[in-house]
C-alpha cells in the first residue's frame, strides 16, 4: 500500500475555534499526546509514518497550519510565530489536551518553539527537527527576498508544478513512494497560507523563543539536508546550550519521511526519559 493510500486511514478532521476552522489528522489512543507541526512546503499528510507507527504509544495530532489544507488563515498578514502559537493553544483547549510532546519540523520548529515559550505548561517536551531558524536578524533586502521567493514560485509554477520541481529537494532517498506523497501534500498549498508562512520565515527568529527555555528540548538535524544544513543547526544547539542533539544520517530535509524508523525511535526515547 502506498503512502497516499495509507493516508485514507487518517482523514482530515476539522474543529471550529471561535471563528476559525482548524484542520488536523488524528491517530492512536496512547497515554501521551504527540502534536506534529509541518514545514512551509508541507502539510499534515507528510507525517504518515508517525500517524501509522506511533499510535500504540501516543494520541497523535498532526495539524494543517493556518492557511494550509482546510485550516482558515490567520487574521494578520504580518504574522509572528506567536500568532501560530495562539491558534495551536486554541486547538489544544478545544480537544482537551493538557500536555503534549510538540514536534516542529522546519518552519514548524519556529512555531513550536513559540508555543513552548508562551505556553510552557502545555509542553511535556519540545522537539525541533530540521529547523528553519528564520531571518529576523538579517538585513532588510535579504528578508524581502525570502518573503517573496516562495509565493512567487507558487504563482509562476502553480501548486502541481511547484510540487514536481521542489519535491525531490526535500528528501535524500529519491523513493517514488515518498515523492508521490510529497506531491499529494504540496498540491494543497494555498497562496495565502504560503505567503503568511513566508512572512514568518523572513521576519521572525527561532532564537527569540528558545533562549532561556526551561523545557526539555531535543534538536534533530539530518546529514544530507541541503535546505536547513546540519552545521547551522549544530551552531544553534551549541549557542543555546541545547545538549540533546540527534543526527540522522542518510536523510534530507524531510528526515521523518526519509528515515522514519530512526526518527520515530528518537521520539519514543523521549517517553522513557520523561518517566
Amino acid at each position: 500500500m502506498t503512502y497516499v493510500e495509507k493516508l485514507k486511514k487518517f482523514p482530515n478532521k476539522t474543529v471550529k475555534l471561535d471563528r476559525f476552522l482548524q484542520a488536523y489528522r488524528e491517530a492512536g489512543q496512547g497515554d501521551h499526546h504527540l502534536v506534529l507541526l509541518h514545514g512551509i512546503s508541507s502539510g499534515s499528510g507528510s507525517w504518515i509514518n508517525q500517524l501509522e507507527d506511533l499510535g500504540h504509544q501516543f494520541h497523535i495530532l498532526a495539524w494543517d497550519a493556518p492557511g494550509y489544507g482546510q485550516s482558515d488563515g490567520l487574521a494578520t498578514k504580518t504574522p509572528k510565530a506567536t500568532d501560530y502559537a495562539v491558534r495551536l493553544k486554541a486547538l489544544f483547549d478545544a480537544l482537551n489536551i493538557k500536555k503534549a510532546i510538540i514536534v516542529g519540523h522546519s518552519l514548524g520548529a519556529l512555531q513550536a518553539s513559540a508555543f513552548a515559550h508562551d505556553y510552557p505548561e502545555y509542553v511535556e517536551a519540545l522537539v525541533i527537527t530540521n529547523a528553519a531558524q528564520g531571518y529576523g536578524q538579517s538585513d532588510a533586502e535579504t528578508q524581502l527576498q525570502v518573503f517573496q521567493k516562495r509565493p512567487k514560485m507558487l504563482q509562476e509554477l502553480g501548486a502541481e508544478g511547484m510540487a514536481k520541481s521542489r519535491g525531490p529537494h526535500l528528501v535524500y532517498k529519491q523513493d517514488s513512494n515518498a515523492l508521490s506523497l510529497i506531491e499529494n501534500v504540496m498540491v494543497n498549498i494555498s497562496l495565502d497560507g504560503f505567503t503568511n508562512a513566508s512572512y514568518l520565515l523572513a521576519y521572525d527568529d527561532i532564537r527569540n523563543y528558545l533562549k532561556n527555555l526551561k523545557i526539555k528540548t531535543v534538536v534533530i538535524a539530518a546529514k544530507q539536508d541541503g535546505i536547513t544544513p546540519i552545521d547551522g543547526i549544530k551552531k544553534l544547539a551549541e549557542d543555546l546550550n541545547l545538549c540533546n542533539f540527534q543526527q540522522i544520517d542518510q536523510a534530507g530535509h524531510l528526515s521523518y519521511l526519509d528515515q522514519p524508523d530512526v526518527f520515530n525511535n528518537i521520539i519514543l526515547e523521549i517517553i522513557h526519559q520523561t518517566k
